[in-house]
Protein backbone atom coordinates (compact mmCIF):
# COMPACT_ATOMS: atom_id res chain seq x y z
CA UNK A 1 0.00 0.00 0.00
CA UNK A 2 1.42 2.94 -0.88
CA UNK A 3 1.68 5.81 1.48
CA UNK A 4 0.19 9.10 1.42
CA UNK A 5 2.94 11.26 1.71
CA UNK A 6 4.66 10.14 -0.90
CA UNK A 7 1.65 10.35 -3.24
CA UNK A 8 1.03 13.53 -2.36
CA UNK A 9 4.80 14.92 -3.07
CA UNK A 10 4.24 13.43 -6.97
CA UNK A 11 1.87 16.30 -7.98
CA UNK A 12 4.19 18.81 -6.59
CA UNK A 13 7.20 17.43 -8.47
CA UNK A 14 5.20 17.43 -11.46
CA UNK A 15 4.61 21.01 -10.74
CA UNK A 16 8.30 21.75 -10.17
CA UNK A 17 8.98 20.16 -13.47
CA UNK A 18 6.43 22.49 -15.59
CA UNK A 19 7.29 25.43 -13.67
CA UNK A 20 11.47 24.46 -14.31
CA UNK A 21 10.70 23.80 -18.16
CA UNK A 22 8.30 27.09 -18.82
CA UNK A 23 11.51 29.29 -17.42
CA UNK A 24 14.09 27.84 -19.07
CA UNK A 25 12.48 27.57 -22.30
CA UNK A 26 11.68 31.24 -21.46
CA UNK A 27 15.73 32.06 -21.03
CA UNK A 28 16.87 29.97 -23.96
CA UNK A 29 14.01 32.05 -26.03
CA UNK A 30 15.33 35.28 -25.07
CA UNK A 31 19.57 34.24 -25.60
CA UNK A 32 18.00 33.03 -29.06
CA UNK A 33 16.86 36.60 -30.18
CA UNK A 34 19.13 38.77 -32.11
CA UNK A 35 19.98 41.93 -30.31
CA UNK A 36 19.72 45.28 -32.36
CA UNK A 37 22.23 47.63 -31.43
CA UNK A 38 22.80 51.84 -32.80
CA UNK A 39 26.06 53.22 -31.71
CA UNK A 40 26.49 57.11 -32.28
CA UNK A 41 28.36 58.59 -34.85
CA UNK A 42 31.00 59.91 -33.45
CA UNK A 43 35.08 59.22 -33.30
CA UNK A 44 36.26 57.12 -31.66
CA UNK A 45 33.03 56.01 -30.52
CA UNK A 46 31.37 54.86 -33.66
CA UNK A 47 32.90 55.73 -37.31
CA UNK A 48 33.65 53.78 -40.53
CA UNK A 49 36.86 52.97 -40.72
CA UNK A 50 39.28 53.02 -43.68
CA UNK A 51 38.44 49.67 -44.79
CA UNK A 52 34.82 50.94 -45.18
CA UNK A 53 33.50 48.98 -42.30
CA UNK A 54 32.34 50.00 -39.21
CA UNK A 55 34.28 50.21 -36.02
CA UNK A 56 34.76 52.38 -33.05
CA UNK A 57 35.40 52.28 -29.44
CA UNK A 58 31.34 52.03 -28.57
CA UNK A 59 30.65 49.88 -31.51
CA UNK A 60 32.83 47.09 -30.24
CA UNK A 61 32.07 47.54 -26.62
CA UNK A 62 28.13 47.09 -27.34
CA UNK A 63 29.17 43.65 -29.67
CA UNK A 64 31.25 42.75 -26.85
CA UNK A 65 28.81 42.79 -23.98
CA UNK A 66 25.72 41.01 -26.41
CA UNK A 67 28.52 38.26 -27.07
CA UNK A 68 29.32 38.06 -23.53
CA UNK A 69 25.61 37.98 -22.40
CA UNK A 70 25.49 35.37 -24.94
CA UNK A 71 23.76 37.25 -27.53
CA UNK A 72 24.14 36.95 -31.23
CA UNK A 73 23.72 41.56 -32.51
CA UNK A 74 23.71 43.87 -35.23
CA UNK A 75 25.04 46.79 -35.01
CA UNK A 76 24.00 50.22 -37.23
CA UNK A 77 26.07 53.51 -36.34
CA UNK A 78 23.26 56.06 -36.38
CA UNK A 79 23.74 59.85 -35.86
CA UNK A 80 23.97 61.06 -31.88
CA UNK A 81 20.06 62.24 -31.81
CA UNK A 82 18.92 59.30 -34.13
CA UNK A 83 20.19 56.78 -31.67
CA UNK A 84 17.89 58.10 -28.85
CA UNK A 85 14.71 58.16 -31.39
CA UNK A 86 15.42 54.54 -32.23
CA UNK A 87 15.85 52.94 -28.99
CA UNK A 88 12.95 54.96 -27.33
CA UNK A 89 10.47 53.55 -30.78
CA UNK A 90 11.60 49.95 -30.60
CA UNK A 91 13.58 49.69 -33.86
CA UNK A 92 16.56 49.30 -31.90
CA UNK A 93 16.75 47.40 -28.40
CA UNK A 94 20.02 49.22 -27.02
CA UNK A 95 22.40 52.18 -27.22
CA UNK A 96 25.67 52.73 -24.97
CA UNK A 97 25.71 56.63 -24.93
CA UNK A 98 24.92 59.90 -22.27
CA UNK A 99 21.20 59.95 -20.88
CA UNK A 100 18.67 62.60 -21.92
CA UNK A 101 14.83 63.84 -21.87
CA UNK A 102 13.78 61.16 -24.23
CA UNK A 103 15.80 57.93 -22.89
CA UNK A 104 14.54 59.01 -19.51
CA UNK A 105 10.97 58.20 -20.91
CA UNK A 106 11.00 55.97 -23.41
CA UNK A 107 13.97 53.23 -22.09
CA UNK A 108 15.21 51.67 -19.17
CA UNK A 109 19.18 52.66 -18.03
CA UNK A 110 20.32 49.15 -17.29
CA UNK A 111 23.44 49.69 -15.94
CA UNK A 112 26.50 52.38 -15.88
CA UNK A 113 29.00 50.82 -19.15
CA UNK A 114 31.87 53.51 -19.22
CA UNK A 115 32.90 56.92 -16.64
CA UNK A 116 34.50 59.54 -19.11
CA UNK A 117 35.99 62.61 -17.99
CA UNK A 118 34.32 65.94 -19.25
CA UNK A 119 37.08 68.52 -20.00
CA UNK A 120 37.58 72.07 -21.28
CA UNK A 121 40.87 72.39 -23.46
CA UNK A 122 42.70 75.40 -24.92
CA UNK A 123 45.73 76.20 -27.18
CA UNK A 124 48.66 75.90 -25.54
CA UNK A 125 49.57 77.84 -23.41
CA UNK A 126 45.93 78.87 -22.29
CA UNK A 127 44.59 77.03 -19.41
CA UNK A 128 41.50 77.40 -17.11
CA UNK A 129 41.01 77.00 -13.27
CA UNK A 130 37.77 77.45 -13.10
CA UNK A 131 34.35 77.77 -15.20
CA UNK A 132 33.79 81.40 -14.35
CA UNK A 133 37.40 82.29 -16.11
CA UNK A 134 35.38 81.20 -19.14
CA UNK A 135 32.74 84.05 -18.54
CA UNK A 136 32.44 86.16 -22.02
CA UNK A 137 34.53 83.08 -23.98
CA UNK A 138 33.28 81.29 -26.54
CA UNK A 139 33.81 77.46 -26.60
CA UNK A 140 33.20 74.87 -29.27
CA UNK A 141 29.97 72.43 -28.38
CA UNK A 142 29.32 69.46 -30.97
CA UNK A 143 26.25 69.46 -31.92
CA UNK A 144 23.47 67.69 -29.33
CA UNK A 145 26.40 67.20 -26.66
CA UNK A 146 24.80 67.56 -23.10
CA UNK A 147 28.55 67.42 -21.21
CA UNK A 148 27.92 69.05 -17.55
CA UNK A 149 24.69 70.39 -16.08
CA UNK A 150 27.41 72.98 -14.30
CA UNK A 151 28.37 74.11 -18.00
CA UNK A 152 25.14 73.91 -19.61
CA UNK A 153 23.54 76.77 -17.15
CA UNK A 154 25.90 79.27 -16.88
CA UNK A 155 24.84 82.01 -19.14
CA UNK A 156 28.09 83.87 -19.20
CA UNK A 157 29.68 81.65 -21.67
CA UNK A 158 29.03 81.45 -25.31
CA UNK A 159 28.80 78.56 -27.30
CA UNK A 160 29.66 77.54 -30.67
CA UNK A 161 27.93 74.51 -31.83
CA UNK A 162 30.45 72.51 -34.20
CA UNK A 163 29.90 69.15 -36.46
CA UNK A 164 32.54 67.38 -34.65
CA UNK A 165 35.50 67.05 -32.17
CA UNK A 166 37.64 67.24 -34.92
CA UNK A 167 36.40 70.83 -35.87
CA UNK A 168 36.70 71.85 -32.22
CA UNK A 169 40.52 71.15 -32.06
CA UNK A 170 40.98 72.63 -36.03
CA UNK A 171 39.47 76.32 -34.53
CA UNK A 172 41.56 75.97 -31.60
CA UNK A 173 44.44 75.88 -33.58
CA UNK A 174 43.33 78.51 -35.86
CA UNK A 175 42.90 81.16 -32.51
CA UNK A 176 39.30 81.22 -33.67
CA UNK A 177 37.69 79.96 -30.22
CA UNK A 178 38.71 80.27 -27.00
CA UNK A 179 38.53 76.88 -25.97
CA UNK A 180 36.42 73.36 -26.94
CA UNK A 181 34.42 71.34 -24.32
CA UNK A 182 33.63 67.33 -24.45
CA UNK A 183 35.06 64.28 -23.23
CA UNK A 184 38.82 63.68 -22.94
CA UNK A 185 38.52 60.35 -25.18
CA UNK A 186 36.70 62.34 -27.97
CA UNK A 187 39.15 65.28 -27.60
CA UNK A 188 42.32 63.61 -27.52
CA UNK A 189 41.36 60.54 -30.09
CA UNK A 190 40.81 63.33 -32.44
CA UNK A 191 43.86 65.15 -31.42
CA UNK A 192 45.99 62.30 -32.35
CA UNK A 193 44.11 61.73 -35.34
CA UNK A 194 44.93 65.15 -36.53
CA UNK A 195 48.72 64.95 -35.79
CA UNK A 196 48.11 67.46 -32.77
CA UNK A 197 50.70 66.94 -29.94
CA UNK A 198 49.49 67.20 -26.44
CA UNK A 199 51.99 69.85 -26.07
CA UNK A 200 49.76 71.76 -28.68
CA UNK A 201 46.73 71.85 -25.81
CA UNK A 202 47.19 73.50 -22.56
CA UNK A 203 46.18 72.08 -19.29
CA UNK A 204 42.37 71.08 -19.05
CA UNK A 205 39.84 71.93 -16.90
CA UNK A 206 38.16 68.43 -15.47
CA UNK A 207 34.26 69.61 -15.00
CA UNK A 208 32.99 66.17 -14.30
CA UNK A 209 32.85 62.93 -14.96
CA UNK A 210 29.59 61.62 -17.33
CA UNK A 211 28.15 58.37 -17.57
CA UNK A 212 27.78 56.04 -20.97
CA UNK A 213 24.78 53.90 -20.16
CA UNK A 214 23.31 50.72 -21.41
CA UNK A 215 19.78 51.75 -22.33
CA UNK A 216 17.14 49.45 -23.63
CA UNK A 217 13.99 50.13 -25.60
CA UNK A 218 11.15 50.18 -22.97
CA UNK A 219 8.89 48.60 -26.22
CA UNK A 220 11.11 45.29 -26.16
CA UNK A 221 12.48 45.23 -22.52
CA UNK A 222 12.64 41.32 -21.11
CA UNK A 223 13.57 41.19 -17.83
CA UNK A 224 15.99 37.97 -18.40
CA UNK A 225 17.84 39.94 -21.55
CA UNK A 226 18.04 43.25 -19.18
CA UNK A 227 19.41 40.88 -16.32
CA UNK A 228 21.83 39.27 -19.12
CA UNK A 229 23.58 42.31 -20.23
CA UNK A 230 23.71 44.19 -16.68
CA UNK A 231 25.56 40.86 -15.51
CA UNK A 232 27.69 40.72 -18.36
CA UNK A 233 29.09 44.21 -17.85
CA UNK A 234 30.02 43.15 -14.44
CA UNK A 235 31.93 40.65 -15.57
CA UNK A 236 33.70 42.37 -18.56
CA UNK A 237 34.34 45.63 -15.74
CA UNK A 238 35.81 42.66 -13.21
CA UNK A 239 38.21 41.43 -16.13
CA UNK A 240 39.20 44.79 -17.42
CA UNK A 241 38.10 44.25 -20.57
CA UNK A 242 36.44 47.46 -21.15
CA UNK A 243 39.25 49.73 -20.41
CA UNK A 244 41.39 47.56 -22.80
CA UNK A 245 39.15 48.83 -25.84
CA UNK A 246 39.18 52.39 -24.82
CA UNK A 247 43.42 52.40 -24.35
CA UNK A 248 43.75 50.65 -27.94
CA UNK A 249 41.99 54.15 -29.42
CA UNK A 250 43.75 56.65 -27.05
CA UNK A 251 47.34 56.00 -26.88
CA UNK A 252 49.10 59.26 -26.76
CA UNK A 253 46.93 61.22 -23.76
CA UNK A 254 45.93 60.62 -20.55
CA UNK A 255 42.64 60.68 -20.69
CA UNK A 256 41.72 58.72 -17.19
CA UNK A 257 41.34 62.38 -15.22
CA UNK A 258 39.43 63.23 -11.91
CA UNK A 259 37.69 66.67 -11.35
CA UNK A 260 39.14 68.25 -8.37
Amino acid sequence: MMRPGRAAMKPRWGLFAVVFAVLLGGSLAACARELRIVTIESAPFGFVGEDGKPTGMMFEIGNLIAAEAGFTASNQIEPYQRTALSVVRGEADFVLRYGNPELAQGAIAVTRVLGLPTIIVSKAPTTWRSLSELSGKTVAVPRGGRFDATFDADTSIHRYEVNDYAQSLRMLLQNRLDAGIGSSVGLYYNASKLGIRKEQLGTPLVLSTQYFELFFSKANADPAILAALKEAVARLEKRNALQKIVDKYVKDFNWALTPK
